[in-house]
């Protein structure tokens, strides 16, 4: 599992981004604010420190986890009644934070864009020529994958994807419905973490590393 200075730039970028919505807050047991606050300042400062190792312990992460989960301070959105922006500004930034902290990963960036079309490419390749006819919503996956393409190659919507619901309900049917297909699985994961949990793979420290790993997978 990576543990690197990007991931600890990273975590003190996405405290700053959450830190700066709740400015004019005091550090508090007394208020959700004042525990965020408190959860963020701690883990930039270990960031800083260079005294982060990543995964963190869950249990140092639980106010994060639990605003997380429960939106309690999504209101503090500049337009809270708007789901996407509520997306964009709290929730982007508290994934990302537990992305990095909790699981250690390391996030989707601009450079990395231009190899998802390719990484489309590597998992329809195996799917062109299945051992077993491909059921109705497997085939309807392709059909989601090749849009995807699309959309990622013209730069058309921003990623992470906030849902598969509902344009994309095939890759929710389909991901245990294709595990029989040899070397699916992986492939499967990696479109899947790129576009809708804006996570890269481990192995793609530099874009020179991710470069060369994509074009292995169009010898699987």
């Amino acid at each position: 599992m990576p543990n690197t200075n990007e991931q600890l730039l990273d975590v003190i970028d996405n405290c700053n981004i959450l830190l700066n919505k709740f400015a004019g807050y005091d550090s508090t047991d007394n208020t959700p604010e004042g525990r965020m606050i408190a959860q963020l300042t701690w883990l930039k400062e270990r960031a800083e420190n260079h005294d982060l190792p990543l995964p963190v312990q869950p249990e140092m992460l639980g106010t994060l986890r639990y605003i997380y989960m429960d939106g309690t301070l999504n209101f503090h959105a500049s337009n809270p009644s708007d789901r996407e922006c509520v997306y964009w500004e709290m929730e982007v930034p508290m994934e990302r934070l537990l992305n990095l902290a909790k699981h250690g990963r390391l996030l989707l960036k601009d450079e990395y864009l231009r190899l998802i079309p390719l990484c489309i490419d590597a998992l329809l390749l195996i799917l062109s020529s299945p051992p077993r006819n491909l059921v109705a919503n497997e085939r309807k996956f392709c059909e989601d994958l090749n849009h995807l393409k699309k959309l990622v190659s013209e730069k058309k919507f921003a990623l992470p994807q906030r849902t598969y619901m509902p344009q994309f309900e095939s890759f929710i049917k389909s991901r245990n419905s294709l595990t029989d297909i040899e070397n699916v699985k992986p492939l499967f994961k990696i479109v899947d973490d790129l576009i809708f949990n804006g996570v890269r793979p481990d192995t793609w420290l530099t874009p020179e590393d991710a470069e060369r790993e994509v074009k292995s997978y169009f010898t699987l």
